[in-house]
């Protein structure tokens, strides 16, 4: 028996020397590429101004972990907001802004000795500053971090840096939270289709009023797309390719929307732009609302007759904003949807500070509006 026992225990031993001293991090990013880290991550570069932003849903303190970060587009409230979380910390990341993978620089990012660099499906094409990057001994994940409502695996990407920093369970957090909203929306639409239902006809203009009417989102932009899995269509679908297009007034006009959703932020501010974001006070959100609902083309449109129309921050929670355009298109249907509260559960579950500001707007200030 005494034998047995110190065989077990020799054989237990041989096992353990042979493990390696820290468990490795192994996961195949959305390219399909195999990452592995000895250790979470402490040290990442983020191409993505948004990845910022699903950090601190998924970290207490994003700024210790980012040694440098493409903060391109991002406007000066915004990255004020996230410094407070940590000044000290903030500042020591390194400010980059990078328009493009042209100008993604492999030794510019080996120089912040990174122990991760993320790059979003866009910057992935820099194909050889990946290859100079893994060379010099530093793991590359291509990750979308925002979750792609429209897609099946929609919260693939965040869960997969939620392992990348040893937080996979609050991961699964996230993503669990958003699967459930996203269902509640996308299920109730699948019926209204299944029944031939009417679906109002909805003009989106990004950027809304930074010059004549009208700019339109195209099939395949994530606004867009939201307004479809909301259950509208989506005006001028049929003829606007790429990101966006300009349509006529006249056609506006004459296809008579019968709801109009803006896109806004701080960005546009100085070009008479629709106004959203980070303390913005609703009123002068409203009042921008109004101008640029008066502009020729959207005035003549029922949307506008019938006020139904309505503003949206463009960095804002994805699934806040379909929760929005859903009850802006069906407000009946969609009469136990709360975007509001939606909105608060991320702050008081997620986020170690929330944003404050208007993040949408609506033409009746008795309307639910933020």
């Amino acid at each position: 028996m005494l034998k047995k026992w110190i065989s077990a225990a020799w054989l237990i031993g041989m096992l353990l020397i042979s493990l390696p001293a820290s468990a490795q991090i192994e996961i195949t990013d959305q390219a399909g590429r195999t990452v592995r880290l000895a250790q979470p991550a402490q040290r990442i570069f983020f191409s993505e101004p948004g990845d910022f932003t699903v950090m601190a849903m998924l970290e207490e303190n994003p700024a210790k972990r980012i040694v440098a970060w493409n903060r391109w587009r991002l406007d000066k409230h915004t990255l004020a907001h996230w410094r407070s979380i940590d000044p000290v910390a903030f500042d020591k990341i390194n400010q980059m802004v990078i328009d493009g993978p042209q100008n993604l620089n492999a030794e510019m990012l080996i120089a912040n000795q990174p122990d991760l660099v993320v790059l979003d499906h866009f910057f992935a094409n820099a194909k050889q500053t990946i290859a100079r990057l893994e060379q010099a001994g530093i793991p590359v994940a291509v990750l979308n971090l925002e979750a792609d409502l429209r897609d099946r695996n929609a919260t693939e990407g965040l869960e997969k840096m939620a392992i990348l920093i040893g937080r996979e369970q609050r991961g699964r957090e996230v993503a669990d939270f958003i699967v459930r909203h996203v269902q509640r929306i996308t299920q109730r639409v699948a019926r209204l289709r299944e029944q031939q239902a009417a679906l109002p006809t909805v003009l989106m203009e990004p950027h809304a009023g930074t010059g004549p009417c009208c700019m339109s989102v195209g099939s395949g932009v994530l606004m867009g797309d939201l307004v479809q899995m909301a259950g509208g269509k989506l005006l001028g679908s049929e003829i606007v390719e790429g990101l966006s297009a300009q349509l006529s007034a006249e056609y506006v006009i004459a296809s008579n929307p019968e709801v109009y959703i803006g896109t806004g932020g701080r960005h546009i501010e100085a070009r008479g732009g629709l106004l959203l974001g980070p303390d913005i006070d609703a009123a002068a959100s409203r009042a921008s609302l109004q101008r640029v609902t008066q502009r020729i083309g959207i005035a003549q449109t029922s949307a506008v007759r019938n006020q139904r129309t309505y503003g949206i921050w463009h960095s804002g929670y994805p699934i806040v904003n379909l929760e929005l355009i859903a009850t802006w298109l069906h407000p009946e249907l969609f009469s136990d949807v709360d975007p509001m509260a939606t909105l608060d559960e991320i702050n008081q579950r997620f986020m170690a500070k929330p944003l404050s500001g208007t993040f949408w707007v609506t033409p009746n200030p008795t309307q639910k509006a933020h």
